[in-house]
């Protein structure tokens, strides 16, 4: 849900900062070091209880201070969310003067956030790429974090005992597949839905510009395991060289997102800056999932935009928000680009960094 207004107090740089945001595109520009991230962090924490760019919490207290609080209310609710931080002690979260956990703040107030890790999502760790995924669905779905969590603890107990070289599994073998089961179940439906959405998207923005190598661009969600195998099979059958390697060598705990083109792998094609495009259309397609299909009203988030986007990517870039629907906060180094975005959006508000230092 949109954020209508913030208030930091002794947050990163600022010592005190109250914004007014629209609700629905919201652009911060100013020179690197100037505090551009630092607000963008802020929101986010709104929504998780962390940040997605460190994650020690002290060290968002700025220095000298004690602590640092933000507040932040949205006019959709009209629910207030007051966050504290003091050195050493935990994070306190209140919404509506009620003790709040992070995983229900999650739910309640989701985000999506685009930063420099997400840039290179193509070419990333496939444990990047599958929390990513696992991130969003958890916004989406309570019982996938109950399954989520019981997979990987019976995966913590096979481990375990494979690391005795114990071949006494079977227990939790069973319920390592019923878990395994469920959890592909839910990511394949979930990855589904997101190529649904990137194809939406990528219509529409090849319309009014030439990025054709996007339709190049296959995509193909791997379970962990062999296709052409069920997990119990795999489980079974591998005991010997899971024994031998004192792991579990197959799983959905090996999950990937990969993308190719022509069977290559596509971070050996795409320059950076497509890598980069083609990584904010993913997670724009996820974020749209959440709303198109989960109902539920995320904020989008993007850090430094500019940067490795050439014009006409950045044109790109520019149409694709007409087709996020939801409260847009990004940020950028230069004001370059929005005399183009103010006349596409009614609700576009602008800041300069610099300025609210002031």
């Amino acid at each position: 849900m949109p954020v209508s207004n913030i208030t930091l107090n002794n947050f990163r740089c600022f010592k005190r900062l109250e914004l007014n945001l629209s609700p629905r595109v919201n652009f911060f520009y100013g020179k690197n070091g100037s505090g551009k991230t630092s607000i963008l962090e802020a929101i986010y924490m709104c929504s998780s209880g962390k940040s997605f760019k460190s994650s020690n919490i002290a060290a968002l207290v700025k220095q000298n201070a004690g602590g640092f609080k933000i507040n932040s209310y949205d006019n959709l609710t009209g629910h207030v969310l007051d966050l504290k931080k003091e050195l050493n002690k935990s994070i306190e979260i209140l919404v509506n003067n009620k003790k709040t956990p992070i995983s229900e703040l999650i739910r309640q107030r989701p985000a999506t956030a685009i930063h420099n890790q997400t840039f290179s999502f193509a070419d990333a760790s496939p444990d990047f790429r599958r929390k990513l995924m696992d991130r969003a669905i958890f916004v989406s779905d309570k019982e996938f974090s109950q399954i989520w969590f019981s997979y990987y603890r019976c995966l913590k107990q096979r481990n375990a005992l494979l690391k005795q070289n114990s071949n006494q599994t079977k227990a939790w073998d069973e319920r390592l597949i019923n878990f395994g089961v469920k959890l592909t179940t839910i990511r394949e439906d979930f990855h589904l839905n997101t190529l649904k959405e990137l194809s939406y998207l990528v219509k529409k923005i090849n319309k009014k510009e030439q990025v054709g190598y996007l339709n190049n661009i296959e995509i193909s969600f791997r379970k962990g395991w062999d296709e052409e195998s069920n997990l119990e099979d795999i489980i079974n059958n591998n005991k010997t060289i899971d024994l031998l390697r004192r792991t579990t060598t197959k799983g959905p705990h090996k999950a990937d997102i990969k993308f190719s083109i022509n069977n290559i792998d596509a971070k050996q094609i795409l320059s950076r800056g497509e890598q980069k495009l083609f990584s904010i259309l993913w997670c724009c397609a996820q974020h749209r999932v959440l709303k198109n299909t989960h109902k539920l009203e995320p904020v989008l988030i993007i850090d430094d935009t500019k940067s490795e986007l050439d014009k006409t990517l950045m044109n790109v870039f520019i149409n694709m928000l007409e087709h996020i629907e939801n409260q847009v906060i990004f940020s950028c180094i230069d004001d370059e680009f929005s005399s183009k975005i103010n006349t596409k959006f009614e609700d576009f508000k602008k800041f300069h960094v610099e300025q609210l230092h002031q």
